[in-house]
């Protein structure tokens, strides 16, 4: 072959490279990817944190200066934890992989079932673990379906009876028990043989959990190319674009509130000159009763008014999620017992009942996330069965369990994937209404008015200095118009990403 043909044959040769992606696809990816990992820690540490401050005190009654010294041991053991767990991941030796990763499995449900003994009393406890861990026993395996269901329907009767019976339930037929095992905290049965200490010893189940962990990092950080996908398809939705502009700068806004302003929200002047005043250079929103700057207010009420928003949302699409998938995949009388439960919720007058819950309970801003997502999970909860009952009967399903696949795997490899864009959907508006649901909360004052504010807190102190009457719009406008602002931001965000996500609208839109 002469120098000629070889240099036409080597020009003719087709390298292959990997397309470039764009640079704001790869800031997307990975600042998306980053933002769900410290979500994940955040949550984590703040739990265990609360969960660990609270046995303390309830369960064990440690004197008050040892609590926060406790929790410090906890979070120390969760953090060395982790970075053990990557410490030797960059080794190259896994400790989560084969047989050391059962064990920490194993480690991790005893000291589970242990916390909710402690926490909810042994008879709840006994029902839950159940339903966690052993409803579906490797003993189990080989059982027909009417063989199953004996052994579940007998160890829950069982328990249910025994728990009818301590609570004094049928004392009416003569029938009643004068123990209380089933229906007290396993801390309560050992407190008078001084071991209700016992209760610290599941506190660090963070051991094995953050041990675990890096694998479900590993999971997140897996994300990114179905990240990047949504994010060529969202970025063709001006409605979608619009929405994230409102709420990123919304979310701006709430971060560098501190050096937006050069006020604190309780920072104010008694002077008779500085308060009521209407805006100027000084106070862009004027100033309230208490000559409190109504626009650095106004700032810092966006913090919390997003974090409401997003902790009750996903709380509530978390519970409603759990009853969806366990109501439609497993159907009878566990379906009939959730949504019967689930049609309880839908009865009661939600508003109503958040007012009673705080007032008996507190107006603490924990207490104020706790009842609204309470009362909201009920929707998701529908919507996911749905959409459980129908993949169950599809032909993936059945294969799946043609092939000897558990109750668990089809559960979360098959069925949740594919509900993932109805929960996503639910969980934006869910923010919306929870956000809604907060400013009309405060309003009322059914929170506590004199911490740091929120939008309702803003507008429930323009209604009790009548800045209607004196036509102060810069004291009510303002937040009103950042709720509307917001809520507007999310719906067109949730609707765009159901046009994304949802491959029966994508096929309908094509």
């Amino acid at each position: 072959m002469s120098v000629d043909e070889q240099r036409t044959e080597s020009s003719e040769t087709v390298v292959m490279s990997r397309e470039k992606k764009p640079l704001h696809v790869r800031i997307v990816s990975l600042g998306a990817t980053i933002l769900l990992i410290a979500v994940v820690l955040i949550t984590l540490d703040l739990t265990v944190s609360t969960l660990s401050a609270w046995i303390a005190e309830a369960h064990v009654g440690l004197l008050e200066e040892a609590i926060p010294v406790f929790v410090l041991s906890v979070r120390l053991a969760a953090i060395l934890s982790l970075v053990t767990a990557y410490w030797f991941g960059f080794l190259g030796e896994k400790i989560y992989a084969h047989r050391a990763g059962r064990i920490l499995q194993k480690f991790l449900i005893a000291a589970v079932c242990l916390l909710v003994f402690f926490v909810f009393g042994v008879g709840l406890g006994l029902i839950i673990t159940f339903a966690l861990f052993f409803w579906e026993p490797k003993i189990t395996v080989n059982w027909d379906k009417r063989s199953l269901n004996i052994y579940r329907s007998l160890f829950l009767g069982v328990v249910l009876f025994v728990v009818l019976l301590e609570t004094r339930a049928l004392e009416y037929f003569g029938i009643f028990l004068s123990t209380n095992y089933f229906v007290s905290s396993l801390s309560s049965l050992l407190a008078p043989s001084g071991l209700a200490w016992l209760a610290l010893i599941p506190v660090f189940l963070v051991i094995p959990l953050f041990l675990l962990l890096p694998k479900v990092l590993q999971m997140l950080w897996n994300l990114r190319p179905n990240i990047e996908s949504f994010w060529r398809e969202f970025l063709h939705h001006r409605m979608g674009m619009f929405g994230l502009l409102i709420i990123s700068t919304i979310v701006i806004i709430a971060v560098f509130a501190p050096l937006i302003t050069s006020y604190h929200w309780g920072t104010g002047s008694l002077q008779i000159e500085d308060l009521l005043q209407p805006p100027s250079a000084e106070h862009l929103l004027g100033t309230n009763h208490r000559g409190e700057d109504i626009f650095t207010r106004l700032l810092y009420g966006s913090q919390i008014s997003l974090l409401v928003g997003f902790i009750a949302s996903i709380t509530a699409v978390s519970i409603g999620t759990a009853v969806g998938l366990i109501s439609g995949y497993y159907g009878g009388i566990i379906d009939t017992i959730l949504m019967r439960i689930t049609d309880v919720f839908l009865s009661l007058p939600t508003l109503p009942l958040m007012l009673i819950f705080l007032t008996l309970f507190g107006q603490g801003l924990q207490n104020v996330i706790i009842v609204i997502a309470i009362l909201s999970w009920t929707g998701t909860a529908r919507m996911v069965r749905s959409e459980a009952l129908s993949l169950r009967e599809r032909p993936l399903t059945e294969a799946a369990h043609a092939l000897g696949g558990s109750d668990n795997y089809i559960l979360f490899k098959h069925i949740l994937p594919n509900t993932l864009p109805l929960i996503l959907a639910n969980m934006i508006l869910g923010v919306v209404n929870a956000i809604l649901s907060e400013a009309g909360i405060a309003f009322l004052g059914f929170v506590d008015i004199h911490g740091q504010p929120s939008w309702g807190i803003l507008l429930h102190w323009a209604w009790k200095n009548a800045a209607l009457i004196g036509n102060s719009w810069w004291w009510f406008i303002p937040p009103g118009l950042l709720i509307m602002l917001t809520t507007l931001g999310f719906v067109f965000i949730s609707h765009t990403a159901d046009k994304v996500v949802n491959p029966r609208l994508r096929r309908r839109q094509g």
